[in-house]
């Protein structure tokens, strides 16, 4: 969006057609002198009401089915200065309506406004008022004042109104005060803002470069970029080597704001690692759990004895069997192994044997498509771990979790599948809320890709060797005849991935690579895959059944690009619903959930599809499995279109179909455990789409990228 297309536009709040209930976005219409009729304005304009004059930077932009709109970047709103307007502003207020206002503006003229919030005493006496009324009246309009001081200040300070609705949103009354304090906490307290959109404000408030409130921040951004990198912390030399690199401060200027973050808590120093308070307390947390849990007194359920428990025993190989033992023995175990091995049939017998001796047992899954997969294998009820524990239902509100210590879960054993998935604060948060007495199995492919969010906690609970870890190689007769599942076990042992036969009787393969080098190219053969030749030829839906995997976000063949091509290709007529700067949102639309969103019960990773669209509300309707869940206002911002996702976003899932691009730009992301993470997501087909030379190169990688984590050491340490 250029600078040139931004106008400037003036007028009076006619009517409010829409307001998110979060503020951060709404649909007003304004009156403007010159024009026929009433402009129709959508962004963060909440807290806007008729009568209001209201002066608004925007562009310019044209909606298929309302037309032209003004899509606000600024927008300031600015006290009525006319009878009528002072009049339909009033009217906005709770408990006063037409003949109310009509009767102050009559006593007041233009200044009504100014004396219901200065001497409301006054107001008071005009009839039909009275003094309760014009107290409660006058503390509404007061609020909306201080609002708009605040959001003029903000976007004085070059903040859009977007940042400036956001802002006000977390700090209220105080915003203008803890901006002049310190702009940089913006980017540790507002969610979305960065250090770079703080640093911006920051330098149009005056704020040197060398200022230590900015190396300060500039620091604090670098250590959040570990984590963001999977790390619990950084090298202290790495952590000032970075920042240096960025802010361009030397190294003793570094180090001396470092001590200062340390003094005032905001960052922990241990053997010369410094780390994010939260996250040390998490790893810590997780480790004297664990030792809690290992010291507990516990009774194991006797042998099964019944016909069921006794034939699923039966059919286990004897390391099977040794894992089932592994769980009776001790009160944390993990059951590990690669696709086609026997994980689920290992968890099957393992719930089989305990539900038989009367112990209550709890499955779960980080991800909701995992947990409905693990239902579905062992016949009893499943769930995400988030609501295992309850999240939203704590003694602290929505905020925290509603089992814990202090009121466990009521279980013998806890069976957690997909482990690997499992970052430092979901772990600690499961592990505080299991009893003493209880047994926890951790189930997952520790050469999967490690969680999204920081830490490696099922690699290190593997590596620590405090725990009994079974882990399973032998590939059972329902995965021997399966390409994809010998290409997964191919790959891990460093050879390439090789395309399928057809079988015998003309059946068709299960596994394919097509060899292209330019980014382009592939992402049209990628297309073609999807809308024509897959479902042509295995009968599957274009975008329910198949699901596009890559490495990266950006470039030709990143998700970006693949998501528009896609939704271009498999869904270009679907109802539009424009989003700005994000690519629109289409009826039939594929999405995911990019962010925890605990109030609607969705969390970063769901997949769902676009099931309603309400243009004039700017409102949509989501279907996650069978659940139809409303998005309106910034919520919109949090789904992303998932024709294609990225690798690590398709963790705990499996999808009928995969299409996988590998690519030269992919470089710099390509690893051994990337690539098998992918293949075997696939159930039924795997295509692969790249360069030899990338395919080679992941292969090739195996050293994964090491994340800075002390959980091994930690659990290596306990006193067992």
């Amino acid at each position: 969006m250029s600078e040139a297309s931004i106008e400037t536009v003036e007028g009076t709040v006619h009517k409010v057609v829409y307001a998110a209930a979060d503020g951060l976005f709404a649909v007003v219409r304004i009156v403007v002198a010159g024009r026929p009729g009433p402009v129709t304005v959508v962004g963060p304009l909440g807290g806007l009401a008729p009568g209001e004059i209201v002066r608004i930077d925007g562009t310019w932009e044209r909606h298929p089915a309302h037309g032209d709109q003004l899509r606000a970047e600024r927008a300031v709103a600015i006290r009525p200065r006319t009878s009528d307007g002072v009049s339909r502003y009033l009217e906005g207020l709770k408990g006063i309506g037409p003949t109310l206002a009509k009767r102050l503006v009559a006593a007041f003229g233009t200044r009504a406004v100014e004396v219901l919030e200065e001497e409301p005493w006054r107001a008071a006496q005009v009839p039909g008022v009275g003094k309760r009324r014009a107290g409660r009246v006058a503390d509404e309009a007061k609020a909306r004042r201080e609002e708009r001081e605040v959001m003029v200040f903000l976007q004085g300070q070059g903040v859009s109104a977007a940042w400036a609705a956001r802002i006000r949103k977390v700090w209220g009354d105080r915003a203008i005060t803890r901006l002049r304090e310190n702009p940089y906490l913006l980017a540790r307290e507002v969610p979305g803002i960065g250090f770079h959109t703080a640093d911006q404000i920051a330098r149009g408030m005056g704020i040197d470069d060398a200022s230590p409130l900015r190396i300060e921040a500039g620091l604090y951004d670098t250590l959040e970029g570990f984590a963001d990198g999977g790390h619990l912390y950084a090298p202290r030399g790495e952590l000032l080597l970075r920042a240096g690199e960025a802010l361009h401060i030397d190294a003793l200027e570094l180090d001396l704001a470092l001590l200062r973050l340390v003094a005032q808590g905001a960052v922990i120093l241990e053997d010369d690692g410094a780390w994010l308070p939260r996250l040390h307390a998490a790893e810590q947390a997780i480790a004297r759990r664990i030792g809690v849990l290992l010291a507990a007194p516990r009774t194991p359920p006797p042998a099964p004895k019944g016909d069921a428990a006794i034939s699923a025993l039966a059919a286990l190989s004897a390391g099977q069997k040794r894992a089932v033992d592994g769980v009776r023995a001790a009160a944390l175990c993990v059951i590990t192994g690669g696709p086609g091995t026997g994980k689920t049939t290992v968890v099957k017998a393992i719930v089989a044997s305990w539900h038989e001796a009367r112990r209550r047992v709890l499955l779960a899954a980080p991800t909701g498509r995992a947990a409905k997969r693990l239902a579905e294998a062992t016949g009893r009820p499943a769930q995400t771990v988030h609501r295992l524990l309850e999240w939203g239902r704590g003694a602290r509100g929505r905020g925290s979790w509603g089992r814990d210590e202090s009121r466990p879960l009521e279980a013998d054993l806890v069976v957690i599948d997909e482990s690997s998935m499992l970052d430092v604060a979901l772990a600690r948060a499961l592990l505080q809320a299991v009893p003493p007495g209880a047994t926890v199995v951790l189930v997952g492919d520790v050469d999967q890709l490690p969680s999204v969010g920081p830490g490696q906690v099922l690699a290190d609970v593997i590596a620590s060797g405090v725990v009994p870890v079974a882990r399973l190689t032998e590939i059972f007769r329902q995965g021997a005849g399966s390409a994809i599942i010998h290409n997964a076990h191919q790959v891990l042992a460093g050879h390439p991935p090789i395309a399928a036969p057809p079988g015998a009787d003309g059946a068709l393969a299960d596994f394919y690579v097509l060899h292209v080098d330019d980014p382009v190219r592939a992402r049209e053969m990628v297309v073609r895959l999807c809308k024509e030749r897959i479902p042509k030829a295995f009968g599957l839906h274009p975008s329910r059944d198949i699901q596009v995997l890559t490495p990266m976000h950006r470039g030709e063949a990143g998700t970006e690009a693949l998501n528009r091509a896609l939704q271009e290709a498999l869904n270009k007529a679907g109802a539009l619903l424009p989003r700005g700067t994000r690519p629109p949102l289409r009826v039939g639309d594929k999405v995911m959930q990019s962010r925890n969103d605990y109030d609607r019960d969705v969390f970063n990773g769901d997949l769902g599809e676009v099931v309603r669209i309400d243009p004039e509300g700017a409102s949509a309707e989501v279907l996650f499995d069978d659940r139809r869940v409303a998005y309106d206002g910034e919520a919109l911002s949090d789904l992303d279109l998932a024709y294609a996702v990225s690798i690590h976003k398709s963790q705990g899932s499996e999808y009928p179909a995969v299409v996988v691009t590998l690519l030269p730009q992919h470089f710099v992301l390509l690893r051994r455990n990337l690539l098998y993470t992918a293949i075997t997501r696939g159930k039924r087909l795997v295509v692969l789409v790249g360069a030899e030379r990338a395919i080679r190169r992941a292969v090739d990688t195996a050293d994964a990228e090491r994340r800075y984590t002390r959980l091994r050491d930690r659990l290596a340490s306990l006193p067992i």
